[in-house]
């Protein structure tokens, strides 16, 4: 079992694409660190085993979760997370939906604190053109932000820079 489990959502296969080249990215900075899952085909046990998560989400219609997190969160009720250190990276479009840009991220982000994890992967928002964002605190994300529609030719730098980042506040 790799140190860090990176589980991911996807309805339109743009999430599940950036997860596996976020794989590959953790896989030049240190291979065999990650292994990666879907999260609707994912037993809360298969998550909670791992002390390093990387959770993938790109909000779906006007700020909502997507459908498979959606189904799997409410399964981690009574689950303890202390001491589990998660990083978020989420998909959005600012442009098209600029008022709730991200929010799939600042929603999972508060269920995963509520049962004890403490989040990582802070990512500056000063990049991006949108007007709401649950994901926002002050000016960072909760996690890194993913446009692939607006900002597609970012995304491969925007990951190396982030699994650096991640590497070294997970210490592995």
């Amino acid at each position: 079992m790799a140190q860090i489990g990176i589980f991911y959502g996807s309805s339109t296969g743009k999430t599940e694409a950036v997860a596996y080249q976020l794989k590959d990215a953790f896989d030049k900075a240190k291979p065999g660190l990650v292994d990666i899952a879907n999260i609707g085909s994912t037993a809360p046990d298969q998550f909670l085993k791992y002390s390093y998560l990387i959770c993938g989400i790109p909000t779906w219609n006007t700020g909502l979760l997507q459908d498979d997190w959606a189904f799997f969160l409410p399964k981690l009720e009574g689950a303890n997370m202390e001491g589990k250190k998660v990083a978020i990276f989420g998909l959005g479009d600012q442009n098209g939906y600029g008022f709730n840009f991200l929010d799939a991220v600042g929603i999972l982000a508060d269920d995963l604190m509520d049962h004890g994890a403490e989040l990582w992967g802070m990512w500056g928002v000063s990049d991006y053109q949108f007007n709401e964002s649950r994901a926002q605190v002050e000016n960072m994300f909760l996690g890194l932000g993913i446009d692939e529609d607006g900002q597609g030719e970012k995304t491969l730098t925007r990951l190396g820079t982030w699994v650096q980042q991640v590497v070294n506040q997970f210490e592995v």
